[in-house]
């Protein structure tokens, strides 16, 4: 019984935390499938639902929730690329080249308004 415990309540337990995000991630799936209106917010609702949890108190330890926080940006980014990645370098053939002048140009000019506002 006092696995049962540790579970629930010490926020120091890797467990609790994977409890905690997986009731988290499941509550906010299951809500963004009610439709208001005809709009559903989707996966959106499980980003509501930590705000909620949180608010109530339903946290973890500090140094675990920010290992997770960057496993997960890392995980992200990762994902991103793998879907990106094959399409990049074909972009600049159809135009990659004026959109990166593009870039710069609006680069250049930030920096001019920044030193004509200094000196002005």
């Amino acid at each position: 019984m006092d696995w049962l415990q540790n579970l629930l309540f010490d926020e120091n337990s890797i467990a609790h935390i994977v409890l905690l995000y997986s009731f988290v991630i499941a509550v906010g799936v299951l809500l963004g499938k009610i439709k208001f209106f005809g709009v559903s917010l989707g996966v959106t609702f499980v980003l509501f639902t930590g705000i909620v949890c949180g608010h109530f108190g339903l946290t973890g330890n500090t140094q675990i929730l920010t290992f997770l926080q960057d496993f997960g940006l890392i995980l992200f980014v990762f994902c991103i690329g793998l879907q990106v990645g094959p399409s990049f370098f074909s972009s600049f053939k159809k135009g990659g080249i004026a959109m990166n002048l593009v870039a710069i140009g609006i680069v250049v000019l930030n920096i001019a308004v920044a030193v004509a506002l200094y000196y002005a």
